[in-house]
């Protein structure tokens, strides 16, 4: 039997959160479904925490997020 790859294992997670959404939409709001799926990807690429992604997002001023933060529409 083969390995599953990293990008299948990944994908797979984000797959398992939209079922877990499906099934109890109480208890996974839109934000907390996007920031659970982010932080899988996060892991993915390297990133240990938000806001090590995060930082180096403000970095680049081409990024949305280095934008809504400079013209102050940002939610948190």
């Amino acid at each position: 039997m083969d390995i599953m790859s990293k990008e299948l294992d990944l994908l797979d997670e984000i797959e398992e959160i939209r079922q877990k959404a499906a099934e109890h939409p109480e208890q996974y709001t839109v934000d907390y479904t996007i920031r659970l799926a982010s932080a899988y990807v996060a892991a993915y690429a390297g990133y240990r925490k938000r806001n090590d992604w995060t930082s180096e997002l403000k970095k680049h001023p081409e990024s949305k997020y280095a934008t809504r933060i400079a013209e102050n529409n940002f939610h948190i």
